[in-house]
């Protein structure tokens, strides 16, 4: 059962709060609220996050028959 990224909520969900992440950080390096290398921590956890929920949705996916 291969369907799209877009029709599977765990992806949707992971993609909305690892890029949530990666925008917050990056607005506050931006805006100087925090230093640089905090929002870098953010932005690769947040990234993290997105290939994490994927990569398991994906591995899930694959077991079933």
């Amino acid at each position: 059962m291969n369907k799209p990224w877009y029709k599977s909520k765990t992806k949707v969900g992971a993609v909305l709060v690892g890029g949530g992440m990666v925008l917050t950080a990056g607005g506050q390096i931006i805006l100087e609220e925090i230093d640089l290398a905090t929002g870098v921590v953010a932005i690769i956890t947040g990234v993290g996050i997105i290939l994490t929920a994927i990569g398991l949705r994906d591995a899930i996916e694959k077991t079933q028959p």
